[in-house]
């Protein structure tokens, strides 16, 4: 009889085992955090209202929507920083996009002074994916897998990619192949991207300078096509609790083609042929967003926690630097706010929509990691500046689930972010980077000499400096 009893549990317990596999998740939290730079809820909820944005509207129909506040200067590689630390710029030590002594040297990712979310999540035995984030090249050595952005200044190209021959971009090494072959694949189809958000323009259209911002977008395009296949491919096979993604062609093309997009905002010398051929290129950098959004969606499963965010909003904005035709949009002018997007959904969301009736308080940039940290059950530390963001939990998770807190996370080993010096060889993989963009029918840029941020123009001052 024990025999049999003893043979009964460990079917049983076979059973459960077979279970777990065949489900392929651990019993944590699942989350989905796609980040879309320059996403703006003014462009947005017009879109949703005319049924153009599904995938979002069905996330804010059974979540919450709001505002994300932010800050100046608002340059990308500060802000995307302080969201995945919850510090500010003073802290964490990002300032810029570039070294101040040398402009072709992007910041790497072992100069960043504060833990990142998914070094705090790692620690904490949750798996992770990061795909394209800013400044995390030479790619980090996280507890699941990182592909890392490389910014490849030498070939015109500010926004990070990954490309062909770069060394460390991935992690765990064991994944170099098959991110090659998924680079391969997709600049093959290159084609295919541009459609997407130019249609059938011609490839020859435009004056020089619009050649180059068409280029820029076209660029931009196919990395977020990239980094969603690389989302989907390695996030299935690695099976990470966590999964994030960035992606930054929303931001291109709204710096880029906002005139033609809103003609009327500003006093914009645009032609009605210009308006015709370029005036969706700025909604079809959305669409596109909402379309992946939803395959990632649907592949993560009901039980995964959605979130969705943006670094800061748009407007039209001309500056003395630059044409109309180089830029007709921008977030830089300090005395605008301009925030970003939040959107959240899933397992304890509560529905709330913020866009037109805020709360007291509304969720900042801050707060992202120390609510990813409550997600998890990981205590918040107290020296960062955001907290976790209660109001967008319903009442019985926010009952069941305490804030904790610890004093900081940074007095832990930082050995995992990268190598502290560039493969010497890179400048000249660079060349070839931008040879190989020529030859999938983009256009090189006639001037690789502008400025790196969002825009190409000078980033202001920090500090006075």
């Amino acid at each position: 009889m024990r025999n049999v009893i003893r043979g009964v549990l460990l079917i049983a317990a076979a059973a459960a085992i077979a279970v777990v596999v065949a489900c392929g998740r651990s019993s944590k939290p699942h989350v989905l955090f796609v980040g879309i730079d320059g996403a703006t809820w003014d462009v947005m909820t017009p879109m949703i209202e005319r049924g153009e944005l599904p995938n979002f509207k069905a996330l804010i129909e059974r979540g919450v929507a709001s505002p994300l506040r932010t800050f100046q200067p608002s340059l990308s590689p500060i802000i995307w920083t302080s969201i995945a630390t919850g510090k500010t710029m003073d802290k964490h030590g990002i300032t810029s996009f570039v070294h101040a002594d040398d402009p072709n040297s992007p910041i790497r990712s072992n100069e960043r002074r504060a833990s990142a979310v998914w070094e705090i999540l790692g620690d904490g035995d949750v798996r992770v994916g990061i795909v394209g984030w800013w400044l995390t090249w030479p790619a980090e050595h996280v507890n699941g897998f990182m592909v890392s952005s490389y910014a490849a200044i030498a070939a015109g190209l500010w926004k990070g990619s990954v490309y062909s021959g770069i060394p460390e971009q991935v992690y765990p090494a064991r994944l170099n192949g098959d991110l090659e072959a998924l680079i391969g694949r997709e600049q093959a189809r290159a084609a295919d991207v541009s459609r997407d958000i130019f249609g059938a323009l011609p490839p020859d259209y435009g004056n020089p300078i619009q050649q180059r911002v068409i280029f820029d977008t076209k660029s931009a395009a196919l990395t977020d096509r990239i980094f969603f296949e690389a989302t989907r491919e390695f996030g299935k096979r690695e099976e990470p609790d966590f999964l994030a993604v960035y992606w930054g062609a929303v931001d291109v093309a709204s710096h880029r083609f906002w005139k033609y997009f809103r003609p009327t905002d500003l006093p914009f010398h645009v032609s009605t042929s210009d308006i015709a051929a370029l005036k969706e290129v700025v909604p079809n950098s959305y669409r596109w967003a909402d379309a992946r959004l939803g395959e990632l969606v649907a592949a993560a499963g009901p039980d995964t926690t959605v979130i969705v965010a943006s670094d800061h909003g748009f407007h039209a904005e001309t500056v003395a630097y630059a044409t109309e035709d180089e830029r007709s949009g921008g977030h830089e002018d300090a005395r605008v706010d301009l925030p970003g997007i939040l959107v959240a959904a899933g397992p304890g969301i509560r529905h709330a929509d913020w866009r037109a009736s805020p709360p007291a308080r509304l969720p900042s940039v801050f707060d992202v990691t120390p609510t990813l940290l409550y997600i998890y059950g990981l205590p918040v530390a107290y020296d960062m500046d955001g907290t976790a963001c209660l109001d967008l939990f319903d009442l019985e998770f926010v009952k069941t689930h305490k804030v904790e807190h610890i004093a900081t996370y940074e007095d832990r080993a930082k050995s995992r972010r990268g190598s502290a010096s560039a493969d010497p060889g890179v400048r000249q993989i660079e060349e070839g980077i931008r040879n190989r963009m020529k030859s999938i029918g983009y256009l090189a840029p006639a001037d690789n000499t502008q400025q790196p941020n969002d825009s190409n123009s000078p980033p202001p001052k920090v500090n006075g400096k």
